[in-house]
Formats: C-alpha cells, sequence, structure tokens
C-alpha cells in the first residue's frame, strides 16, 4: 500500500518543473521534500493534491488513480495545506476546521463530524481559539488552523507545503511531531 508515483512530468507553460520523477511512498511514511526555491517541491505536492495537473505520467494510491477521482472522492483521500492562504474570510475557528469535514457530509455536518472537529482543535492546541474569527488571528495561529482543516478532512494522504514556515519554535516541534504520530497512529 502506497503512493506511487511514475514518469511524472509537470510544467507551467513552455517551463518543464518536473521530468521523469518516479517516487514510491509507504503507508505510514513521513517524507520531507529539500531542495532550493523553484526547484519543483510545490509543483510537486500541488499535483498530487490535483492542483496542478501533470502533462505526463501516473499518480496512484494503492490501486486508485487519483486522476480519475471526483474531486469530492479525492478530498476524502488527499489533504493539501499550501504555503500560506488568506483566512480573513468571516468565520470562527471551528467553522474554519468544519470545512475540512465536508466531503464526508452531506448538507448538514452529523454529530461525529463535530467531534472529528473539536478533536483536530485540540491536537493543533488552538481550543482557546475557537469562537474567534479567523481574520483575527495571527500568521502561526491561522496556519494551526489550516493543520486542524486537513485533519479534520481524515485523509489517507496529507500534504504539508511548508507547514512550520509561520510558526514559532514550539508550534514547529508540536506540528512535526503531530504529523510522525498521526503517519504511525492512521498509517
Amino acid at each position: 500500500m502506497s503512493l506511487q508515483i511514475s514518469g511524472l512530468r509537470v510544467g507551467y507553460r513552455r517551463r518543464e518543473v518536473l521530468r521523469g520523477l518516479d517516487l514510491t511512498v509507504a503507508r505510514g511514511a513521513v517524507l520531507g521534500l529539500l531542495g532550493p526555491n523553484g526547484s519543483g517541491k510545490s509543483t510537486l505536492i500541488k499535483t498530487i493534491a490535483r492542483i496542478v495537473q501533470p502533462t505526463a505520467g501516473e499518480l496512484r494510491w494503492e490501486e486508485t488513480d487519483l486522476t480519475q477521482l471526483s474531486r469530492r472522492d479525492l478530498a476524502k483521500v488527499v489533504a493539501y495545506v499550501p504555503q500560506s492562504i488568506d483566512v480573513s474570510f468571516s468565520q470562527n475557528v471551528r467553522e474554519a476546521v468544519l470545512l475540512g469535514r465536508t466531503p464526508h457530509f452531506g448538507s448538514r455536518p452529523r454529530r461525529s463530524d463535530w467531534e472529528r472537529v473539536d478533536e483536530a482543535i485540540r491536537q493543533l492546541g488552538l481550543t482557546d481559539l475557537v469562537d474567534r474569527h479567523t481574520a483575527e488571528l495571527s500568521g502561526g495561529q491561522a496556519q494551526r488552523v489550516l493543520i486542524a482543516r486537513a485533519l479534520a478532512q481524515e485523509p489517507q494522504i496529507l500534504l504539508l507545503d511548508e507547514p512550520t514556515s509561520a510558526l514559532d519554535l514550539r508550534y514547529q516541534l508540536q506540528t512535526l511531531h503531530l504529523a510522525h504520530q498521526i503517519a504511525v497512529e492512521r498509517g
């Protein structure tokens, strides 16, 4: 069981960023991508999340072709936390984290959805902020809300693009530890 990428080619207009990339990541593994700015790290992550479309190659999770999934089904498999995002919309933290559950419920969240939201909020140390509007948060707090939203989504693949860049040292260590813990516990 794994994420399998083979022959992946991705580009922007006429500039190819990734050429013939092959990669296998086992279930439960934590993988860090290191490299200079502009080397394609974010492009790879966005391609797995299907924000960027490959020009060639395969993206498979276990036996599933990720490029063939509907957006809703993809959201049950892959959660993506970008480097930065505008969280100035008028929602409180709990409502913002609930957005991660939308692939799992119809018109209204169930009790189990709210329980998962509250667990993600607790895991990211956001309990004291649940009633605050996202527009009132610091950059680090907003980043933790985005990570909590992704955790509430209960994905099989969690993609974090520079997840600690806006966090102070305490939350950097907590976030990295949590990512490792989730990988071990949930595979």
